[in-house]
């Protein structure tokens, strides 16, 4: 029983160490609906696979879904097809604003997705994040030496069909 508890013990103080700061980024409001039709069109379905989506540039172009109650974040989103730790689905949509948090400028760092090792990497500070399996997690770059993670968005099942990204 002790060695239990010294093992939960030390699990813990571990974690607490490693802990990332996911909220580096402002807090700007999202929110975009995906009805079925559209989500077939621009959603993500399998592993690795990504959109971005930013209303203030109109990405994508062509993206005929914006209205004034569509909100994008502060550097637009990151849409991937992940690993849901909570159902075991390795196909679930994923969210995370596309602002480096270790940048903090919308204007000068975006984040870019890297269809090799399926990571978020920063172009400017070359920082690396781990969008499919990790949570945003930073992997490696200042960000990592700093422990700044992306901010993450809830990704909802719309009733009748598709998804909701908001925060």
């Amino acid at each position: 029983m002790n060695r239990n508890l010294l093992t939960i013990t030390l699990a813990i103080t571990l974690v607490a160490c490693k802990q990332v700061n996911d909220e580096r980024v402002p807090s700007y409001p999202v929110r975009m609906e995906f009805k079925p039709t559209v989500w077939e069109l621009y959603g993500v379905h399998t592993y690795g696979e990504y959109r971005i989506f930013d209303h203030y540039t109109n990405t994508p172009a062509g993206y005929f879904n914006y209205d004034p109650d569509a909100y994008t974040g502060y550097g637009g989103i990151l849409l991937v097809s992940g690993y849901n730790f909570e159902t075991g689905d390795y196909n679930s949509p994923i969210a995370y604003d596309r602002a480096c948090p270790y940048e903090n400028n919308r204007d000068a760092a975006l984040l870019q997705f890297d269809e090799d090792t399926f990571e978020a990497f920063c172009p400017n500070c070359n920082s690396r994040f781990d969008v499919c399996e990790g949570a945003g997690v930073p992997v490696s770059g200042p960000a990592a030496e700093r422990n700044f993670a992306l901010r993450r968005y809830t990704v909802s099942p719309r009733s009748g069909g598709g998804y909701i990204i908001s925060n």
